[in-house]
């Protein structure tokens, strides 16, 4: 079972990166909850289309690469890397900015009866922010005015 679900995750990611959102209505349960929500997401499965919508919205050139992936039980648990150009849409309230971003992420996944029912999520949101300019720089201190 633990390969079943590894590969429903895997096949997931690949639709997702082609940018067939409609998987998501044959891959996630009706009754789907998001543990890992963005500023006002609903935690149901169309509450996460709309924002896997936005946020695949704002990238152009999408490439998803799965670099581990472990399954037990009824659960898998996937890091992956990012990448895309910010160049179409607002991400986490930015314009686009035409930079190139990099990110990765932890996902980990609960699968009942061959569907994805929950899911939590992390990843390096202020480094996105730092990739995109909207905070500064690691090492580079605002310039100050001494007194």
């Amino acid at each position: 079972m633990s390969e079943q679900n590894k590969a429903l995750i895997r096949r997931w990611i690949e639709e997702v990166q082609k940018g067939n959102l409609d998987v998501m209505d044959e891959v996630l349960a009706s009754d789907f909850v998001d543990h890992s929500l963005l500023p006002g997401q609903r935690p149901d499965r169309q509450g996460y289309k709309q924002g896997l919508s936005e946020d695949r919205d704002a990238f152009q050139n999408l490439k998803i690469t799965v670099e581990d992936q472990i399954a037990e039980g009824d659960k898998v648990m996937t890091r992956y890397r990012w990448r895309g150009t910010h160049n179409r849409g607002r991400f986490l309230d930015v314009p686009p900015t035409g930079r190139d971003i990099e990110a990765t992420a932890i996902v980990v996944h609960r699968i009942v009866g061959g569907k994805v029912k929950e899911e939590w999520s992390a990843s390096d949101t202020l480094e996105m922010l730092r990739q995109l300019g909207a905070v500064p720089e690691w090492g580079r201190p605002e310039e100050t005015n001494p007194a």
